[in-house]
């Protein structure tokens, strides 16, 4: 089988420029991104993959307050994505999400929310913000200890009582960015089972 093209995506520092996350959306299964993303759950599996459906939804740590917490970005996660020109996955490495995230608080993008990147959302702040880095002494959240060095994690306080009721009722489940990025091809090289299936494929028309 054929493998799908791999994208590097990436953002420019310049604050002057397009390239950003300029909004964050609840959704209910999120994705740990035409040049414009919505992150969205697309469930996608290749030959010998583990797919990691569900993973990545945040965790109410503060009913009372309203506070939800959990992952919004992974490094070397591939995405997978579909749209008029095909299908390909895209990632994101630490350093963009680190520009991402300096970039996103930097131009004021705390209370840019939305409903399954549709609905702008008032009364949702993203007021804590950080990403995991061991060897700096900055932890991963707890349910997420597994998930790499460069996740950016969010905290959010939901002012919104119906965007809260959706939170409890398992509505949103989880965050998903959204912006616009360059998008670099990854050239791979083909690994040996590639090139037998090819091989085999063109015995069969001979």
């Amino acid at each position: 089988m054929e493998k799908l093209p791999l994208f590097k995506l990436t953002i420019k520092e310049d604050e002057t420029a397009i390239q950003e996350v300029n909004a964050v959306a609840l959704v209910d299964i999120p994705a740990i991104g035409e040049n414009f993303f919505a992150f969205e759950k697309q469930i996608f599996v290749e030959p010998g993959e583990t797919e990691t459906e569900n993973k990545f939804s945040f965790s109410v740590v503060n009913s009372e307050e309203r506070i939800v917490v959990g992952p919004a970005m992974v490094p070397d996660m591939k995405i997978y994505r579909r749209d008029e020109t095909g299908e390909y996955y895209v990632f994101f490495d630490k350093k963009t999400i680190e520009t991402i995230a300096l970039k996103f608080y930097s131009k004021g993008f705390q209370q840019s929310a939305n409903e399954m990147h549709m609905k702008p959302i008032e009364g949702v702040t993203f007021f804590q913000s950080w990403i995991a880095d061991e060897s700096k002494g900055i932890p991963k959240m707890k349910q997420f200890e597994d998930l790499p060095d460069g996740t950016w994690f969010l905290g959010a306080k939901i002012m919104n009582d119906e965007t809260w009721a959706k939170v409890k009722d398992g509505t949103f489940r989880g965050f998903s960015v959204e912006g616009m990025f360059d998008m670099t091809e990854i050239k791979m090289r083909k690994s040996a089972d590639e090139i037998i299936y090819k091989l085999r494929e063109m015995l069969k028309d001979l």
